[in-house]
């Protein structure tokens, strides 16, 4: 019952949201002309990697109970890296509080057994723990200070911070072994630029904070894989000076506040993207245009990976909903996706939030994250659209296997209408499609009408609360509806396969071609052999 009720939680929320959304001075009609979408089998686009696999988690405390294991393999069903958020303080300042004072030679007391039964417990799941370093633990700073994530100043004095930093890392390499640990990610906070929320200090105070704890995770693991906190994104505009970008200046030219040298090491730099139902998505493509930038400006960076490690739908009309259910986020899956393989940004930490809208039952943006999940190491193709388009974007996602082709087609518009169907032609040329007979054998759809259940559990809930008493709890009302309704629900869920599958004609060039009407949130996977 717990469980369900997390769930509806936000599902509640967006009862009364789901309505028209509107992308200021925009249109979400579609063209009447045919969009055209060419697959060119011949130009190959590198390999269809697995960029989702990193799921950020705030409480660990769940994964010590291996009866949860269960449980928490199907809430992070696509995850291979439990990136372990605030580790060292947590939102609570007594929350994985290791410190317990400093001795007479002006070293960190620790106890880090808890720490070391946590990382186990995720290590029993089935998965590998990646370390964040933060927060600082309250009693080592001068005037620790809440926010909405914690405490975050900075420690009063770095070298006990460098102390508890390296007797953290020396006891996971004595519990876990220094092969295995040395393969483990440690990010050095999150969010820095974001004040006071996750970091109160100043941003000499960071990259002094940041330089301390790199120098101290080094001296045990000296090819350690560290880098930054994400930094908040940079494309967005906002009301303050968010300097995350100005790390990249300290760590390449800039004064170690740890070793006195020039420069500070960095194995990667990422940042946060947040997207809401009415927004378009050009902003992903300037942030890491901008991030890459930057980074070029000095050579030992230039080829730095650059990560989106908070990754999520949040909002809607300027509420939070955080995560979407409907057809809606399934084709922005595919549209984000498709982004994400063109800007070749290697990972997104996605919120297990941003997968489990449905309460455990699968939902469109965890079924468009399968389809992809079935394809990794298929090679891509090149793809042109004639409607690539922020506010009614049409592609496709295209990879060969052998002799197969398995195409992921989409249209996502950035409004919650679903506008006018839409006709597309797709073609496919080359020398692997030329002289052969093939056959599109299997198809699945979703759109509103396939592949979802919210809108029907949307419904089920206003019907049994206009039932109830005013004063009644709509969250137990829809946690009542899930409960007797879930096997509906799971049926509807379901992939649905498509009624009647295109057909293909034969250009006198040799290509071959189909078509398709496409709704304005619509998905459609087809495999050609």
């Amino acid at each position: 019952m717990n469980r369900i009720l997390k769930s509806v939680h936000c599902l509640v929320a967006a009862v009364c949201l789901h309505h028209s959304t509107v992308v200021a001075g925009e249109a979400s009609q579609a063209t009447n002309s045919e969009v055209t979408i060419v697959i060119d089998t011949d130009a190959e686009a590198g390999p269809l990697y697995n960029f989702w696999n990193v799921y950020p988690v705030t409480v660990q405390a769940p994964f010590k109970d291996d009866e949860k294991h269960s449980q928490l393999r199907q809430t992070c069903r696509f995850a291979k890296y439990i990136n372990c958020v605030r580790f060292l303080g947590g939102i609570k300042q007594e929350k994985d509080d290791y410190f317990r004072g400093v001795d007479a030679d002006g070293n960190a007391i620790c106890d880090f057994s808890e720490a070391i039964e946590l990382l186990s417990g995720i290590r029993r799941c089935g998965f590998t723990p990646w370390i964040v370093l933060d927060n600082v633990p309250a009693a080592m700073c001068e005037n620790p200070t809440m926010n909405m994530y914690g405490n975050t100043e900075p420690p009063a004095d770095f070298r006990v911070w460098s102390s508890y930093v390296r007797q953290l890392v020396r006891a996971l390499v004595e519990e876990f072994g220094l092969d295995e640990v040395s393969q483990w990610r440690f990010r050095v906070g999150t969010e820095p630029d974001l004040k006071p929320g996750h970091w109160s200090g100043t941003k000499e105070q960071y990259l002094a904070h940041y330089d301390h704890t790199v120098a101290a995770v080094l001296e045990v693991i000296p090819e350690a894989d560290i880098g930054p906190g994400n930094i908040v994104d940079p494309a967005k505009k906002r009301k303050w000076h968010a300097w995350g970008m100005e790390i990249i200046d300290h760590c390449a030219t800039g004064r170690n506040y740890a070793t006195g040298e020039i420069g500070t090491p960095m194995k990667f730099f990422a940042t946060s993207y947040y997207t809401d139902v009415g927004t378009s998505d050009e902003r992903f493509d300037r942030l890491v245009s901008m991030v890459r930038e930057k980074l070029s400006q000095y050579p030992q960076f230039e080829k730095l990976p650059v990560e989106i490690q908070e990754f999520a739908i949040l909002s809607e009309n300027g509420k939070w909903i955080v995560g979407e259910g409907t057809e809606w986020g399934g084709s922005w899956m595919a549209h984000i996706a498709n982004k994400i393989y063109k800007n070749r940004v290697p990972r997104a930490f996605q919120w297990e939030w941003n997968t489990t809208k449905g309460g455990g039952i699968p939902i469109p943006l965890t079924n468009v994250t399968e389809m992809l999940d079935n394809r990794v190491g298929d090679t891509r193709l090149s793809v042109q659209s004639s409607q690539e388009s922020e506010i009614d974007d049409i592609g496709c996602i295209a990879t060969k296997n052998g002799e197969s082709i398995d195409l992921i087609i989409y249209r996502h518009l950035a409004t919650r209408d679903d506008g006018k169907p839409q006709k597309v032609q797709l073609t496919l040329q080359g020398e692997l499609i030329a002289g052969r007979n093939w056959r599109i054998t299997q198809g699945s759809i979703i759109n509103s009408q396939h592949s979802g259940f919210i809108r029907q559990q949307q419904s089920d809930i206003k019907k049994a609360f206009e039932k109830e008493p005013e004063d009644s709890d709509i969250f137990a009302v829809a946690a009542g509806v899930m409960i007797s309704n879930r096997e509906k629900y799971l049926s509807m869920s379901k992939l649905s396969l498509l009624e009647t599958l295109p057909e293909l004609l034969v250009e006198d060039s040799g290509n071959i071609y189909f078509e398709l009407e496409l709704e304005g949130h619509s998905v459609i996977k087809l495999h050609l052999e």
